[in-house]
């Protein structure tokens, strides 16, 4: 059998990665990690959703769905924990921060976990702490909400999917190709803008369910013009780094993005994406910006570039 997309997880023995993850033997293995500790059903239904959200992605990295089958109790793991760590993070909060903290059981874990499949490298970790600093970052921002500032709220929206962008490089370490690290490495930017988009999307339902929200948060920082003024700023500047990122991609990682903007919903429309990305890279960079910078189909479309409030006024400030 041979993949079509433009990566593909052939043959396990390729990447010592890979093949620790399907044969289970490593140097550094001392029992089976992944069972401590043990996440609960719950928090394993919401890792799983996200790694099926996350499927066009993997497709432009080259996972056809059998692909994706073979790792998917590796991510849906990963995802599980981050959500148990996520969900200890909001009853600290709603606590008031009183008591014991959250921990350090969660970052402990996943390190030994990826560390014992050989997958813990520098890109991964720098990713692991920024998703600590995020959690972090964000018990202050909730216990500060009049008095933090605009810097302190664009970290947080650039660290809040430190997650994926964590896990997304695993996925392309897996490949064993150079150009999906390229494409997981310049995603980082574009993933934060689609998570701003869907707080705002969002803000209602969050606000019921008392989930941390960002634009929720900013407009009683600023009020909503202001909220709106400085959200808009920083998706700006997110989607000008992916498209900058882009002008020093190499072909593949080009073609590879256009596989991705396309959203492709199947194996097939992966290979067709991947068949008729524009020629030459000149036009294949023309069509990537302008599909980021003027609106492609949701949910990677500037959304809240139409949000708005009647009687608005423009912030200017």
């Amino acid at each position: 059998m041979e993949h079509e997309l433009p990566g593909g997880l052939l043959d396990p023995d390729r990447v010592p990665a890979l093949r620790v993850l399907v044969h289970g033997t490593s140097e550094k293995a001392t029992g089976p990690t992944w069972q401590t500790p043990c996440t609960s059903p719950a928090a394993g239904v919401k890792g799983a959703k996200v790694y099926r959200t996350l499927a066009p992605v993997f497709r432009a990295l080259g996972y056809d769905d059998g692909d994706r089958a073979l790792v998917s109790p590796l991510f849906g793991h990963l995802w599980a924990v981050v959500y148990e760590a996520d969900w200890a993070y909001e009853a600290h909060q709603r606590s008031g921060g009183t008591g014991a903290g959250p921990g350090s059981w969660w970052p402990e874990h996943l390190r030994a976990y990826l560390g014992s499949l050989e997958l813990l490298d520098a890109t991964v970790e720098r990713h692991l702490a920024g998703l600590e600093e995020y959690f972090e970052l964000e018990t202050r921002l909730l216990g500060s909400a009049d008095s933090f500032d605009e810097a302190d709220l664009a970290r947080a929206i650039r660290l809040r999917c430190s997650d994926i962008r964590a896990f997304l490089a695993v996925a392309a370490a897996l490949t064993g190709r150079p150009w999906a690290r390229e494409l997981s490495a310049l995603l980082g930017p574009m993933m934060s803008f689609i998570d701003l988009e869907d707080d705002l999307r969002s803000v209602e339902q969050d606000a019921a369910e008392g989930s941390f929200n960002t634009y929720g948060l900013a407009v009683r920082r600023w009020g909503e013009a202001g909220a709106r003024h400085r959200l808009d700023r920083t998706g700006d500047e997110l989607l000008g780094e992916t498209a900058q990122a882009l002008s020093a991609a190499p072909p593949d990682t080009l073609r590879a993005m256009w596989v991705l903007l396309g959203r492709p919903s199947s194996d097939a429309e992966a290979r067709l994406l991947a068949r008729t990305a524009p020629g030459p890279d000149r036009e294949l960079l023309a069509g990537l910006r302008h599909k980021l910078l003027d609106g492609t189909p949701g949910p990677f479309e500037p959304y809240w570039r139409l949000f708005d409030t009647p009687g608005g006024d423009t912030c200017n400030t």
